[in-house]
């Protein structure tokens, strides 16, 4: 068991999140399962890009901003996509429709 838990909390840092207490008191709450590890991480993380934006304080969508990390984390933080690769397929999309800058949702 403690080799598997030090193979997710690996996982976990790969992914993003170094610190291993946090990780691992995730790991414990979801009974080891790190993909709902990882979930909980990523809301906790992004909380506060979505407590921004309830509160009317974030721009609307840029898609012709030049960094897409930063589009795909805002896409993350403002709608109910399920991973980064739903949020990158959106903010491409959006790119190649040209939809330019959409006002806050």
């Amino acid at each position: 068991i403690l080799v598997r838990t030090g193979l997710q909390l690996q996982l976990l840092a790969s992914l993003g999140f170094p610190d291993p207490a946090p990780a691992g008191a995730a790991l414990r709450r979801h009974r080891g399962s790190q993909w709902e590890a990882l979930g909980e991480l990523q809301r906790l993380r992004l909380r506060p890009f979505r407590l921004r934006h309830q509160q009317g304080a974030e721009p609307g969508l840029d898609f012709n901003q030049p960094d897409q990390q930063a589009l795909v984390r805002h896409i993350l933080a403002a709608f109910p996509v399920a991973s980064w690769g739903r949020a990158l397929l959106v903010a491409t999309l959006g790119r190649e429709l040209g939809l330019g800058h959409l006002g806050a949702p």
